[in-house]
């Protein structure tokens, strides 16, 4: 792609006149003037919907007929116009963006300011300002040149649906290489040594299969990895006590157990009877090794009992109190859509509620991708941010797309499954903990448990602090190679927020592997109003209605902004964040056991 670097705001008139493209619905008597001024490497474009006036100004360089008829190219107006006064409403990216004559990589900070008409409350300038965005950056249609991209701002603002919005201010910096932060794609080779990737590997594997045991053959094939350097590192992750070597050379991650706040890790080839008055009654189900650490880190006198086998899957159940109520915790070895990873994660689940029949609740806890608002300051979660789930309008809580499929008039339509829980308890203890929020935003009881599980957790590998600030940045693929990075929407003015606790959001979980891609996620999520999507528990979901458990929810940390599983930085925070918000809810959960009779 040849970008064109602003040598000439002169010709942009012929350019974005002059493509072919088919007329806009235009309101009446009016027209949409763009006015163009540089200064230094900042360009800004002016574009204002106005009453029509006369085409004789000599402020007008040119006025569009025919299937542009509505738009006007006024003259650079110098330094004259840059005072343009606070905008209402702001949106900033930086484009990373690759020159396809020369390969050379750049980068282009945006901001997109917006003007509302007298009387627009805050609900409508976020509305227009995230959709008049989300058009404009559609992956599939998004302008690959400078013009193109003015250009469809104007066509943009013609429409009916953004006339709320009376001016634009389209600024544009091309930065310098010192300027300029990397993309996720730039610079990124990992230059360590290839014994520390290989252990990386190595640990992430078995944490991923927790409690199942691997052996050498698969641990070489799945890491892609020399076998004498995977035999040296498991040797040197077994001297750290980070696994544990069983039965026929096979390999398991090992739980620290002094280092988990006084857990006794029992490995069983049976689950030991429970008597009925010691069942727990309440099942928490992970599936990340951090999102269990940061679960058990919240019980009280706990006992993890894993039960083994050589070959094939393993169990592990962690059985411990959370305030009142007796608890059991597991972990899936492995979640999504893969034949093993199907039968798998339904299966166990089916395993955990059979063993402890006394379940009553249910909860899917971990982390989870957060779906971007780019306009809306209160709705846009960010990473480390907790998500309860709540009931939609329709009483679902989880919506999983299978398959997506187009009809003759070219909508696209998505083949759902959805689930409700029957018993709504639950959902009674989210809906005070939000009035309680709005009452008083600094109600937070799980700040405090946060803090306690940080110190239990503070011996683990892995880190469970909040990771620096500057880290929580949000991309966008737009193709070709070429992503965008989107600022966060800023606060209202007199809105401070603070950084180092997580916001809290209420709403629908989603998932599907058809749904996967930048334009159908971004469109499913919208179209159902979802807030998350994970890594696909459709049968979990499944398993639990099945099993006629009839009360369950999610709770997710918001570590990444597609499923959860796509940057490792956040997933321990978010996951010891979704696991403190349970524990507020549990805690605050009726426990009929202890009534007097």
């Amino acid at each position: 792609m040849e970008w064109a670097k602003d040598d000439s705001l002169d010709t942009l008139q012929c350019e974005i006149l002059n493509d072919g493209s088919s007329p806009v619905f235009c309101l009446p008597y009016i027209e949409i003037i763009m006015t163009p001024t540089k200064k230094g490497k900042t360009t800004h474009i002016k574009i204002e919907r106005k009453r029509r006036q006369a085409q004789d100004d000599e402020s007008v360089v040119h006025v569009a007929g025919g299937q542009h008829q509505g738009l006007v190219i006024a003259k650079d107006s110098g330094d004259a116009d840059l005072d343009l006064g606070k905008p209402q409403l702001q949106l900033g990216f930086m484009c990373f963006l690759v020159d396809q004559k020369t390969n050379d990589h750049f980068v282009e900070s945006r901001k997109l300011k917006f003007w509302y008409v007298d009387g627009t409350d805050y609900y409508n300038q976020v509305t227009t300002a995230y959709e008049f965005f989300k058009e404009l950056v559609r992956p599939e249609n998004f302008p690959r040149d400078y013009v193109g991209f003015i250009k469809k701002c104007m066509k943009q603002m013609q429409g009916q649906r953004y006339s709320l919005a009376k001016k634009i201010d389209l600024e544009i910096q091309h930065l310098d290489k010192g300027e300029a932060p990397l993309s996720p794609g730039f610079g990124k080779e990992d230059t360590r040594p290839i014994e520390e990737i290989v252990r990386e590997k190595l640990l992430t594997v078995l944490e991923s299969a927790y409690p199942n045991v691997l052996a050498v053959e698969d641990l070489v094939r799945i890491t892609a990895s020399d076998e004498t350097i995977v035999l040296q590192q498991l040797q040197e992750l077994r001297g750290r006590e980070l696994i544990r070597e069983m039965e026929k050379g096979g390999f398991v991650r090992q739980v620290l157990d002094e280092k988990t706040g006084g857990t006794e890790v029992q490995m069983v080839k049976q689950m030991p009877t429970i008597a009925a008055n010691q069942q727990p009654t309440i099942a928490i189900i992970t599936a990340l090794y951090h999102e269990k650490m940061a679960v058990d880190s919240m019980m009280d006198n706990k006992t993890t009992y894993v039960r083994y086998k050589t070959e094939g899957e393993s169990n592990v159940y962690t059985t411990g109190f959370i305030g009142e109520h007796k608890v059991v915790s597991t972990k899936l070895p492995q979640i999504g859509h893969f034949r093993a990873a199907q039968i798998s994660s339904g299966s166990i689940t089916t395993r955990l509620l059979g063993t402890f029949q006394n379940i009553e609740h249910v909860f899917i806890v971990g982390v989870a991708g957060g779906v971007p608002r780019f306009a809306d300051y209160y709705r846009h979660p960010r990473l480390g941010d907790i998500i309860f789930s709540k009931r939609d309008a329709k009483g679902y809580l989880y919506y999983y797309c299978d398959k997506i499929t187009q009809d003759k008039e070219g909508e696209i339509n998505y083949n759902l499954k959805t689930w409700a829980p029957r018993d709504v308890e639950l959902q009674r203890i989210v809906e005070r903990i939000q009035e309680s929020r709005g009452a008083n935003p600094e109600y937070a009881p799980w700040e405090r448990y946060m803090q306690e599980g940080q110190e239990l957790l503070k011996g683990q590998e892995a880190s469970y602090m909040r990771p620096p600030p500057e880290t929580d940045r949000l991309y966008m693929d737009i193709g070709d190679k070429q992503v965008i990075e989107v600022q966060h929407p800023e606060p209202p003015d007199g809105i401070k927020r603070r950084t180092d606790v997580p916001a809290v959001h209420f709403g629908v979980m989603g998932a599907g592997r058809p749904v996967r891609q930048e334009v159908s996620r971004h469109d499913f999520c919208s179209r159902y109003n979802i807030v998350a999507c994970d890594s696909e528990f459709d049968q979990v979901l499944e398993s639990i209605v099945g099993n006629r458990k009839d009360s369950f929810m999610f709770v997710r940390g918001v570590s990444d902004y597609i499923d959860g599983m796509h940057s490792k930085e956040w997933q321990p925070y978010a996951a010891l964040a979704a696991a403190a918000a349970t524990k507020a809810i549990i805690k605050s959960l009726h426990n009929p056991q202890l009534d007097d009779d």
